[in-house]
């Protein structure tokens, strides 16, 4: 009897720790779009300028986190590391967000929320903005989503059985839904024979319209071609009620016996910023407000329907928000800046917002409502990021994850900070990324932004973000506003998170401590001389002397080379102009790439006014006809694209073969081809244009 009581005991003591109930739950995933870490009343917003009741509901009944952060401080990279457990960095998407018409992004074998629930018997949908491209892009530079055809692959081929969507963002081009595999409605199309696709009743005003114009676009004042398709509108005041609709339809068609995911992701607050006519003008925040109002109500007409399913004590529900919330005061006409004049601190007191590095870009609420399991009105501090969501819901259904280097690469369980307090971090440190590409690392309470963005910012975004491109140490716990830069008095913290860094980066994963990698350098191409009458040799280890002349931008000469740098007067890029003589030949030359955003040579072929350029770019290669006389600037034909990846300050080969109708790139070892008939014409002049701070150019020669 003794050793049963003591067995007993034992058992008790360690039920706290046991992983979850052998019901597996329902999972809520609700993710906000740009709603920051100030804009909830639970999360310290003044309850006399915004109502958030149904989201105070949830931090009342559940457990609210002060230190959760997106993966990005913008939308498609979160939303691929919440439904992945992946950074997406690590991906293809350096910088800023997918385009409407961008492939799907999630290799549809890639462990993902969807497709592990799914293993475990769940039904699954994913309802509201995805923003994560539909289909598979060829080697065509003008493939693009075609949303009059079938949008496959998509969520349904990575583990969703139900889809219905904004395909990109609340006032997108396309001005439509998606249901399932094509657009929502479409009446004409490439659609199967004798297929009849759902759309709304023909009557249905209140919630669609049929014309979709610049005053429903997310920046009206930015001409932006509509996507002519044949399929009922979206109405903007009436998008989160639709989404809320098909979203609660779902779970009640969801049989008793089998578990359901729901992936809800609605469009508040982004802009536009159209609240429904029933609420609009009553936050004394503004529009912004009621907007804020019209997200908090459809998180309560899901909480809801979760109690009229008699489902809620068994469902796990998470919110957040995809990154922190716009907070750009300077543009006094944003709706977010009135509501910030008005008394609502849109990011609370942290620092920035979407776009930036600081922490108002990352740090978004977070609450989890699990009954029975969560303590309710309690808070947690632990750090955490919506990457760990994918570990976490896999621990919850006992899911073993692949090796680290497989999947879910960065992904923690935070399931123990759900549960109760846990004994250790969850996380040692985390890894955030800005929309212009700068990561930072935090580890314990340090902060160290690395302050390198891409290539391809533009110039007067430098200018603009200037101050968050540099190194710089930030102590979050004593500053959590990130006002004094600490790294001259700490320079052990920086090198160490300056190696953490590159470790995790190098080494493919940060859920373990990867082994250290030492990164090779790729070896430079050398090519075969070419062949011909050399008509040119001009190593470029001074200025050279007319004919050549430069106009535009500043040209220096030194270390044996020629650069070129744009320059705040001459905005459309440093220009340097040599006549040439051929048709059929070859034109070798040398780049280095030293904080240019690209280089375009741009080639007058038989008049000045009939020109082609081949854009390098240290991720891109292009070759792209510009538009002749007499053509509007849409004229331009994208004629050949092709990745690249070149390291910074190296040189580089380049050469282009021009025979017949073909021309032939080749940059380092990679090649590209196009034809055109304006390629055959004489060749008369070249124009080499460096756009953004530097590029460098050494030994041209011509041959024909």
């Amino acid at each position: 009897m003794k050793a049963l009581i003591s067995l007993l005991f034992l058992a008790s003591l360690l039920a706290p720790i046991q992983a979850v109930d052998p019901r597996k739950p329902n999972v809520v995933i609700i993710l906000s779009d740009d709603y920051g870490y100030g804009s909830a009343v639970c999360y310290g917003a003044n309850p006399a300028v915004v109502k958030t009741p149904s989201i105070d509901r949830l931090a009342a009944e559940g457990r609210r986190f002060t230190d959760a952060n997106t993966t990005s401080s913008v939308c498609s990279p979160t939303r691929y590391s919440l439904l992945t457990g992946r950074y997406c960095w690590r991906t293809s998407l350096k910088y800023e967000v997918l385009s409407t018409f961008a492939p799907l992004h999630i290799e549809p074998t890639r462990l993902n929320m969807a497709s592990m629930l799914k293993k475990h018997g769940y039904s699954t949908a994913a309802v509201g903005k995805w923003h994560l491209g539909y289909g598979t892009a060829d080697d065509s530079p003008k493939w693009r989503t075609d949303y009059t055809a079938e949008l496959s692959p998509g969520p349904l081929d990575i583990g969703f059985d139900y889809h219905f969507s904004v395909p990109s963002n609340h006032g997108d081009v396309t001005g439509v839904f998606v249901e399932n595999r094509f657009v929502y409605g479409l009446r004409s199309g490439k659609i199967p024979a004798g297929m009849k696709l759902p759309g709304p009743v023909p009557d249905d005003d209140d919630d669609y319209q049929t014309t979709y114009g610049p005053e429903d676009m997310e920046n009206p004042k930015v001409p932006a071609k509509i996507l002519d398709l044949d399929a009922p509108r979206r109405k903007n005041q009436r998008v989160m009620k639709v989404l809320t609709d098909k979203a609660t339809a779902w779970m009640q068609s969801q049989p008793k016996d089998q578990p359901f995911f729901l992936y809800f992701t609605p469009v508040a607050v982004h802009a536009p910023i159209t609240p429904d006519k029933d609420i609009a003008g009553q936050s004394a925040a503004g529009l912004y407000g009621d907007w804020i109002y019209e997200l908090d109500r459809s998180v309560g007409r899901i909480l809801d329907t979760l109690d009229k399913m008699g489902v809620a004590d068994n469902t796990l529900v998470i919110f957040s928000s995809d990154n922190g919330g716009v907070k750009e005061l300077a543009r006094e006409d944003l709706w977010s800046t009135k509501a910030y004049n008005a008394g609502l601190l849109t990011n609370g007191t942290l620092r920035g917002g979407k776009h930036h590095i600081w922490e108002g870009g990352f740090k978004v609420p977070f609450i989890v409502r699990w009954p029975g399991k969560t303590a309710t009105g309690s808070v947690c501090g632990e750090m955490i990021s919506l990457a760990d969501i994918l570990a976490t819901t896999a621990a919850v259904v006992g899911e073993e994850l692949p090796a680290a280097s497989k999947a879910a690469e960065d992904s923690h369980s935070f399931l123990p900070a759900i549960l109760g307090d846990p004994s250790k971090p969850i996380r040692e440190d985390m890894i955030v990324h800005s929309a212009d590409g700068v990561f930072a690392i935090r580890k314990g309470p340090w902060k160290w932004i690395e302050g390198v963005p891409v290539d391809e910012i533009k110039p007067g975004a430098r200018k603009a973000h200037a101050d968050e491109y540099h190194e710089q140490l930030y102590n979050t716990h004593d500053d959590p506003a990130e006002t004094r830069d600490v790294s001259a008095g700490h320079p052990e913290i920086v090198q160490e998170l300056r190696a953490l860094l590159n470790r995790y980066r190098n080494g493919g994963y940060s859920r373990e401590l990867p082994p250290e990698i030492a990164v090779k350098e790729a070896p430079v191409a050398v090519l075969a001389p070419a062949q011909g009458e050399v008509v040119m040799n001009e190593n470029l280890s001074q200025m050279p002397a007319k004919p050549w002349t430069s106009s535009a931008g500043k040209w220096t000469a030194h270390d044996g080379a020629l650069w070129g740098a744009e320059t705040p007067q001459d905005k459309n890029g440093a220009l340097l102009r040599t006549p040439c003589a051929i048709s059929d030949g070859t034109i070798d030359f040398e780049i280095n790439f030293d904080g240019a955003n690209r280089h375009s040579l741009r080639i007058e072929a038989g008049d000045p006014q009939h020109t082609f350029r081949v854009v390098i770019a240290r991720n891109s290669i292009e070759i792209t006809r510009s538009p002749f006389p007499g053509e509007g600037p849409d004229a331009t034909e994208t004629l050949a694209r092709k990745p690249l990846d070149l390291q910074k300050a190296r040189w580089y080969p380049v050469r282009l073969v021009f025979q017949g109708n073909v021309l032939s790139v080749q940059v380092n070892d990679t090649q590209t081809h196009a034809s055109h008939a304006i390629f055959a014409n004489q060749k008369t002049a070249l124009n080499f244009l460096v756009f953004g701070e530097t590029a460098g150019f050494r030994n041209v020669r011509i041959l024909r």
